[in-house]
């Protein structure tokens, strides 16, 4: 069993130390997933972009769909970059988008037929992003 704290600072358990070693990726495994090649960038379909607006954020996030998987690529207020591909599942509210590197604190994101972009935990949607008309 680990320890581990969350945004919030509180402090949880995980059980399952191979989803710890799971989420664990190489600086160059990183790289590669953040070096898309032209002809990628070419055929990837934007489906929205969005800002995160909370207090000491500002990120800005963009949902690609490429060969039928997603990708979320996350631009930060500091500079730094994250592209994820994400599982999609679909469900009443929409399509549920999970990190394919997982989770440890069960948060995904939630894409609504609106085009809203929701950050979500086991328990509810607790955010939902703003659509960043600027990028679109």
């Amino acid at each position: 069993m680990a320890l581990v704290r969350n945004k919030a600072d509180e402090v949880i358990q995980i059980e399952k130390e191979a989803k710890l070693k799971e989420m664990e990726l190489s600086v160059v495994e990183k790289r590669r997933r953040l070096s898309w090649r032209e002809d990628e960038l070419q055929s990837r379909e934007v489906v929205g972009r969005w800002t995160d607006e909370r207090p000491l954020l500002g990120d800005n996030i963009t949902l690609y769909k490429q060969s039928g998987r997603y990708y979320l690529e996350t631009w930060y207020l500091d500079g730094c970059h994250s592209l994820d591909e994400m599982i999609s599942k679909q469900t009443e509210e929409g399509i549920k988008l999970e990190d394919k590197g997982g989770n440890i604190f069960g948060e995904y994101f939630m894409f609504t037929e609106g085009k809203d972009l929701k950050f979500c935990n086991s328990n509810h949607c607790y955010y939902t992003a703003k659509v960043n008309v600027e990028a679109a």
